[in-house]
């Protein structure tokens, strides 16, 4: 009995010891509770990441506000363009060879002019001699006349002037000069072409002084048949055409 008690009482004083010594073991649950706890996860995949833009430098955002580039200008940029226009007097006319295009009594008169020259182009129907006649006074009067013609392959031009309102003659023939600087003819079965180029102020008083701009009468004739530079025309009629200003 004695014994029993002795355990019984060992026992009870050990509960006690542990109970009295259990607060100073374990830690405070306070403590616990108030401890935060940081759980890391990695983002998944429908998780928005916002990515801030990039910012320039302030020293080159200061120099562009600063010193602004100006535009290269158009001749850095592609070479000048320069149109030519290619012409010759052959007795053939290109199809961009002239500018002006106009038909007067059946014949059609092409020209171009610069500050100095006028190139002519005439298709006449026929095969016989062609004539225009520059700024009458009073029907032929006046008027500075180039008249040509094809004869076997080769072409023969005269510069005359309308002495009366019917009559011209050649400029050689007066004391003047020839001033046909450049000519050239064709001749077809159904047509004759001829091409010339004379000064707008050649100074002779047998020709007529033609100023760039300028609109002036006409006069056209030819023969379908005969050549020659006094034959009489088959057809004649008169127009205007309006010289190009000075470039």
């Amino acid at each position: 009995m004695n014994t029993t008690w002795w355990v019984i009482l060992g026992v009870l004083l050990a509960g006690a010891a542990v109970f009295l010594l259990l607060p100073h073991v374990l830690p405070d649950r306070k403590a616990l509770e108030e401890q935060p706890v940081v759980v890391e996860a990695e983002p998944s995949a429908e998780t928005e990441v916002a990515v801030p833009a990039p910012v320039e430098p302030a020293e080159e955002a200061a120099v562009s506000a600063a010193e602004p580039v100006e535009p290269a200008s158009a001749s850095e940029d592609a070479e000048e363009t320069r149109v030519v226009v290619v012409y010759s007097i052959d007795g053939d006319i290109g199809a961009e060879e002239y500018p002006h295009m106009a038909e007067i009594a059946g014949v059609e008169v092409y020209w171009a002019n610069d500050a100095t020259y006028l190139r002519v182009g005439l298709v006449a129907p026929g095969t016989g001699y062609v004539s225009i006649g520059f700024d009458p006074v009073r029907r032929m009067e006046g008027a500075n006349f180039i008249i040509g013609y094809v004869e076997d392959g080769v072409g023969y031009f005269r510069d005359d002037f309308g002495t009366e309102p019917t009559v011209h003659m050649a400029d050689v023939d007066r004391g003047g000069m020839d001033h046909i600087v450049s000519s050239a003819g064709s001749e077809w079965v159904d047509r004759t072409i001829l091409e010339f180029m004379i000064p707008l102020d050649s100074g002779d008083e047998s020709d007529k002084l033609l100023i760039p701009g300028n609109t002036y009468t006409v006069l056209l004739a030819y023969h379908d048949l005969q050549d020659g530079f006094t034959t009489r025309h088959s057809r004649r009629g008169s127009g205007e055409i309006r010289l190009d200003p000075a470039p």
